[in-house]
């Protein structure tokens, strides 16, 4: 199966989409997927960082921080969801695993196109934003993507599939990890005061 084939299967149909895992690993296309939401979560900061602070040496220390984020959270949930099928008697190897995280980065590549699209908005439409209700709408949408892709129902099926860890210790593993990502990403938006 393509990535082009998979791709919508991820999205709406994630037990299909995930089922050949086990077998035949694509880590090339999981790289490709990785990359894809590396790219465009790259380009969406650059233009925010740009229009913020209008620096050079900034908008590059974004460009390398943003590839590396996105990279690192690839590697780190791969070695947690990897380290934990393994205690819970999963099947898999670590290219299974590798495997499975990266394609479950199709609905992030979903959400940061539209994260985009929500920058150019406010930059080119609302540069004076005071409710910052474009942002909170950013936020909504990334817990979206989190709770559909990493670390959520796409990794859910991941290690049901690719690691052959049982449904109820797959959701056991990967509800935590959502909500430690969707707690990190929520104090990080600066929205809310606590």
């Amino acid at each position: 199966m393509t990535l082009l084939d998979r791709f919508p299967l991820l999205l709406f149909q994630p037990d299909y989409g995930t089922f050949d895992l086990y077998d035949s690993p694509p880590i090339i296309d999981a790289f490709k997927m990785v990359s894809a939401y590396a790219a465009i979560s790259t380009v969406n900061a650059i233009i925010g960082i740009a229009v913020a602070t209008g620096s050079i040496a900034a908008t590059m220390f974004t460009v390398f921080g943003m590839l590396l984020l996105v990279y690192l959270t690839w590697i780190i949930l791969t070695l947690i969801f990897h380290f934990v099928a393994q205690l819970l008697g999963g099947l898999g190897e670590l290219h299974n695993t590798a495997t499975f995280v990266g394609l479950a980065a199709a609905p992030n590549v979903a959400v940061a196109i539209a994260s985009l699209l929500l920058t150019l908005v406010r930059v080119i439409l609302l540069p004076d934003n005071p409710d910052e209700i474009l942002t909170k709408i950013n936020l909504g949408l990334s817990l979206v993507g989190m709770a559909w892709g990493w670390p959520g129902v796409l990794c859910y099926f991941g290690l049901k599939n690719a690691e052959r860890v049982s449904s109820v210790k797959a959701i056991l593993v990967v509800m935590p990890v959502f909500f430690a990502f969707a707690i990190l990403e929520i104090y990080n938006s600066n929205l809310f005061t606590f």
